[in-house]
């Protein structure tokens, strides 16, 4: 069991960019509440400030580099001593750059790295400054149950990263390449969401119908070896786990769309 930090110290995230990153922020807060900090509802109770970016765009970029200035100005007014951090896809891709260009960031923690974010922020609050960036093939935060509030509709992760390194997309580059959760996890997760009452769940991925879990990877698993599951199974599964769930799915690519995923949705 994990040793909690003994800290009163609040926690407010700012999410920026797509659903994934929505997700990832639930992700977060559920990390940081299990080492003992507590999350603010606004960001004048909280004396850490994460913001969680995005990096599609130019335009997306520039609304952080604007949101760090503000905050810069709000932050320095305080007596007490504050954190920002900067999380997300834009610190995987301008990693040391957003330090040494902004003295107010204390933290630069990439998608893969989120496990690390309780004890950079303690170091951070004794003034040591990190960056946590490094790309992992396994990383998908299996274990972690993502903090919902909405009780009505639930984000759902089934795969990280892709792998089709498209000429204008720089998802490979800041969310590594693709890899799926364990099918009986997702079906489990599932399952809990309907028994707590939950309408809808979305399932996420970076190009979501190219999920593919091979059991061949779990030593633990009793299902046959090298048995590989794609996503129309996945999904009809998913309906079934949840009859009375609305399930959906996004973000999904054209080039992974196959008549067995059509057969699937039309039933």
């Amino acid at each position: 069991m994990k040793e909690k930090q003994n800290t009163q110290h609040k926690l407010y995230i700012e999410t920026f960019g797509c659903q994934m990153n929505l997700s990832d922020t639930q992700i977060v807060q559920s990390i940081m509440l299990d080492a003992g900090y507590l999350l603010a509802s606004t960001i004048d109770e909280a004396d850490i400030i994460l913001l969680n970016t995005c990096s599609v765009r130019d335009n997306a970029e520039e609304k952080i580099h604007n949101r760090i200035e503000t905050l810069f100005h709000l932050l320095k007014k305080r007596k007490n001593k504050n954190i920002l951090g900067i999380i997300g896809c834009m610190a995987e891709r301008l990693q040391k750059n957003l330090l040494t260009s902004n003295q107010i960031v204390s933290i630069v923690v990439g998608p893969d790295e989120y496990r690390k974010l309780p004890e950079l922020i303690k170091l951070a609050f004794e003034g040591e400054k990190n960056v946590a960036v490094n790309l992992g093939s396994t990383e998908a935060y299996n274990d972690i149950i993502p903090l919902r509030t909405d009780e009505i509709s639930a984000w759902l992760s089934i795969m990280r990263g892709c792998n089709n390194f498209c000429s204008y997309c720089v998802v490979p580059y800041t969310r590594g390449r693709e890899r799926s959760r364990p099918f009986n996890a997702i079906i489990e997760e599932v399952r809990q969401l309907a028994e707590k009452g939950f309408s809808e769940v979305t399932l996420l991925g970076q190009n979501v119908n190219s999920y593919c879990y091979n059991y061949g990877n779990d030593d633990n698993s009793q299902t046959e070896k090298n048995t590989e599951i794609r996503f129309p199974f996945l999904l009809e599964e998913v309906a079934k786990a949840a009859p009375n769930m609305r399930i959906r799915f996004l973000t999904s690519h054209p080039m992974d769309l196959s008549l067995e995923l059509v057969e699937v949705i039309a039933i």
